[in-house]
């Protein structure tokens, strides 16, 4: 797709209308809604940039993403009009120079890009935030990750096998979205840690791996419980052990509760999984990335076989989420280490304002 959106005309019949989408290379292989003029209209409805405005160079093709084709993206991924300023923002957040989406479009690594919502909007837009939530069943969660996706694959030009070189893929690269679950947590949601007040509704972009599951359902103290989560974070082919970058633990809130219930608070369980999250240098050595390993301050003497080696950079690199049905399923999101950084950006109007509902923009 160039930066200007050319009017293609095609026959109504849908298989059709398909098979010109993938044809041409516009499509993940799976069924898109057709971006009619009429369609991408009412997506431009919720926004108050104009169809002409640039919002950035997607890489590695640089291709300039105007409003108009970032909306036509998002009728295609089958996203209401509502969902447009998540996924506007999420583009935005993904752009910031920290998060190398350069990185994460060319490298040979699965991680995708988990975008995760807060706020209020999560339940104006019914954002599955509990059970089933990272799977299928929510036309939000499904679309908006699958639209940020047919932005950087459409206009950033990330195909599979040409500039897009990751080895084997994961099923989280068609669509990774999820709300958190703040109304069932016993800690602050994860946008207000972040510095953003409660009633901002704010995206989370993270660049994710799928999700590892970790079954706990028998320890009875935190420390245990953590010695079970860190286990999962910790194994030996995992990035973070040889180039420490971040991580994200989402509890479901029958876990968070339980863990609450002793007093611990988020900072008490990212000290405990920095302490508990690692493999001795004897383990780790000639294996996985060991000749990446050894930035200075993480691992002072890699000669030291007893010495350990941690899989986030700080207890501040471990970032905490509540989402999620019954049962204490924790989720580890493995990351592709010191590469990249999650971005936390509000959804706003154009000028920056906050906005308080997504209606805002059509009243």
């Amino acid at each position: 797709m160039s930066s200007v959106t050319e009017r293609v005309e095609v026959s109504d019949a849908a298989h059709e209308i398909y098979d010109l989408f993938y044809k041409n290379g516009w499509t993940d292989g799976l069924p898109i809604m057709p971006p009619t003029e009429e369609a991408v209209a009412q997506m431009l409805r919720f926004t108050d940039y104009a169809p002409s405005d640039i919002i950035c160079e997607v890489p590695p093709r640089r291709g300039v993403a105007t409003v108009e084709l970032l909306a036509v993206n998002c009728v295609m991924a089958g996203c209401l009009p509502e969902y447009f300023p998540v996924v506007l923002t999420a583009v935005q957040a993904a752009m910031e120079e920290k998060y190398n989406l350069y990185g994460r479009q060319t490298t040979t690594n699965p991680a995708a890009h988990l975008v995760l919502i807060n706020g209020p909007i999560r339940n104006e837009l019914d954002v599955n935030c509990a059970g089933q939530c990272f799977g299928p069943g929510w036309r939000a969660n499904a679309t908006i990750g699958r639209a940020v996706r047919l932005i950087f694959r459409n206009i950033g030009g990330a195909i599979p096998q040409v500039t897009d070189m990751s080895t084997h893929g994961m099923p989280s690269r068609y669509t990774y979205c999820i709300g958190e679950y703040e109304e069932q947590s016993p800690w602050e949601p994860l946008h207000v840690e972040l510095g953003h007040t409660p009633d901002t509704s704010a995206v989370t972009i993270f660049p994710g791996q799928c999700p590892v599951n970790c079954f706990e359902h028998i320890a009875k103290t935190p420390h245990r419980y953590m010695g079970t989560i860190a286990s999962t974070m910790a194994h030996l082919g995992t990035n973070g052990l040889y180039r420490p970058g971040e991580g994200m633990v989402v509890f479901t809130p029958e876990g968070a509760r339980f863990i609450a219930s002793f007093g611990w608070t988020k900072k008490d369980i990212k000290y405990a999984l920095y302490d508990l999250a690692r493999q001795k240098v004897k383990d780790a050595r000639d294996r996985g990335g060991w000749f990446l390993s050894g930035p200075p301050g993480i691992v002072t003497d890699l000669e030291d076989d007893e010495a350990t080696m941690p899989v986030v950079k700080s207890p501040e690199s471990i970032f905490i989420a509540v989402a999620g049905g019954p049962g204490r399923h924790t989720l580890v999101i493995p990351t592709t280490g010191d590469l990249t950084e999650c971005v936390t950006r509000p959804i706003t109007f154009k000028d920056g304002t906050p906005i308080k509902s997504v209606y805002d923009f059509t009243r």
